[in-house]
């Protein structure tokens, strides 16, 4: 690396952790008063009305659309998923979902600490590590446990939801498309898996390389 280029990558570095950090903090603080104001409500009679919970629904009925290619009115099925707010909520779910969004949450925190730890190593020029090679590795694996956490609490959720929600036109149920969507997180994840394991790999032939000069 050039005398020109190496200070744009260092402050190119600095912008991401700065952004990183901030985030990290923003997070961390809203998920603080997330949890206070969840204690206040388990312990108290205070409405659930400020938390949204997700819910699975489809038409009752068929729908309608004008299709261009025959000039005539075809048929069309909807499924869709969508937020609520619902107030007087059993404790036992409310604790279960809490639960569920806490861990969630502080998945997403344990993996921009560990993008934290590897830009600051960066920085110093100690990129090709096997300490960074296993960050990425906890990174993977902490977006799969968020997948399978939002997934989790998703279809509580609905479950809970399904047979008490009464709407003209919609059923709601508990499982839909939408329980199997995005499940190209998983490959991602598994991606960063292999991507990880090679970054250690060459990790430790960089560092053999090194002893032996």
């Amino acid at each position: 690396m050039n005398a020109t280029s190496k200070p744009k990558s260092i402050t190119f570095i600095n912008f991401l952790a700065n952004l990183f950090r901030i985030g990290f903090f923003l997070l961390a603080f809203s998920l603080f008063i997330w949890v206070i104001y969840n204690i206040f409500i388990f312990f108290t009679d205070s409405p659930t009305i400020h938390m949204d919970f997700p819910v699975m629904f489809s038409l009752t009925e068929q729908g309608l659309w004008n299709n261009p290619d025959t000039s005539e009115l075809s048929k069309f099925y909807m499924q869709s998923m969508g937020m609520i707010r619902a107030e007087n909520l059993p404790k036992g779910f409310l604790a279960l979902y809490s639960i569920i969004t806490l861990f969630a949450n502080l998945c997403i925190l344990l993996s921009m600490r560990q993008v934290l730890l590897i830009l600051e190593s960066a920085k110093t020029g100690a990129f090709l590590i096997v300490e960074n090679a296993i960050r990425l590795r906890w990174i993977a694996l902490l977006g799969i446990a968020i997948f399978l956490l939002e997934r989790t609490g998703l279809l509580i959720s609905a479950y809970f939801f399904s047979d008490k929600l009464q709407v003209s036109g919609l059923e709601f149920t508990s499982v839909n498309f939408f329980s199997f969507f995005y499940f190209e997180t998983i490959f991602y994840a598994l991606f960063l898996l292999v991507i990880a394991e090679a970054f250690r790999i060459g990790a430790e032939l960089k560092k053999e390389a090194d002893l032996t000069i």
